[in-house]
C-alpha cells in the first residue's frame, strides 16, 4: 500500500471501462497493464528515479457518473511491489454503469485523486485510455485547465480500432501539462506494448 515518504512520481492509470468496452476487452486491458508492469526496464525506470520509489493507482471509468478507484495507491520500489500491484491490477473487477464515455469527468475525478494524495510527489501523472471521444457533454477545457492548474500532466493512450482520429482527437482535447504525450495502440492485442512504452517514457522523465 501507500507509504508515508514521497515518490518520485504519481501515477494514476485511468482505465475505459464504458458500454464500448465489452468484458473481453476490459480484461485484455487490465491482463495487459499487468504485463506491462512486469517488464523488467519498468522496475528499472523506478530504481533510476532520484527517490527510487513511485505511486500508482488505478481508475476505472465509464459514464458521466461512473469513476471509482479500482486500485488505491500503493508505493512501488521492488520486484515484490511491483508483482503485488500487477496481480491486483489483473484481478480487480470491472465497475461500470451502461451509458457514454464519461471522458471530461472521468479526467476531473483523476485530478482529484492525485490532488490529494497524502504524500509530496516530484511530479503527478495521469495516463487515460480510451477508445473514443467524450459523448456526453463533458467540459474538456475545464478539466484540462483544473489538471494544469494543480500542475498534473495528463497523457493519453487511444486505443484505435483503425479509427486514427481518436489520437487526434486525445492530442487536441485530452492531453495537458508539462511533457505531455499521447501514444496510440491500433487495438488490445498491442495495449501491453504500448502500455510499457508508455510507463517507460513516464517513469523515467525524471531524467529528461
Amino acid at each position: 500500500m501507500l507509504g508515508s515518504a514521497p515518490v518520485d512520481v504519481a501515477l494514476v492509470l485511468a482505465v475505459d471501462c464504458s458500454s464500448s468496452v465489452d468484458a473481453g476487452d476490459y480484461m485484455l486491458q487490465m491482463q495487459g497493464t499487468a504485463s506491462a508492469l512486469r517488464h523488467f526496464a519498468v522496475l528499472e525506470a523506478i530504481r533510476a528515479g532520484p527517490l527510487k520509489r513511485v505511486a500508482m493507482a488505478v481508475v476505472q471509468w465509464s459514464s458521466r457518473n461512473s469513476q471509482s478507484v479500482a486500485v488505491p495507491w500503493h508505493t512501488i520500489s521492488t520486484v515484490t511491489d511491483v508483482e503485488t500491484f500487477a496481480q491486483t491490477v489483473e484481478r480487480v473487477e470491472r465497475k461500470w454503469q451502461p451509458g457514454g464515455t464519461g471522458l471530461a469527468n472521468a479526467m476531473i475525478f483523476c485530478v482529484k485523486l492525485v490532488s490529494n494524495l497524502p504524500v509530496v510527489a516530484a511530479r503527478k501523472v495521469i495516463d487515460v485510455s480510451g477508445d473514443g471521444a467524450d459523448n456526453e457533454n463533458g467540459n474538456l477545457g475545464e478539466a484540462r485547465q483544473n489538471a494544469i492548474a494543480n500542475k498534473i500532466t495528463i497523457n493519453g493512450l487511444p486505443i484505435l480500432y483503425g479509427q486514427k482520429h481518436i489520437l487526434d482527437y486525445y492530442a487536441a482535447n485530452v492531453i495537458c501539462g508539462p511533457g505531455a504525450f499521447a501514444i496510440p495502440a491500433n487495438n488490445l492485442q498491442s495495449f501491453p506494448e504500448i502500455m510499457k512504452k508508455k510507463l517507460l517514457r513516464e517513469l523515467q522523465a525524471w531524467s529528461v
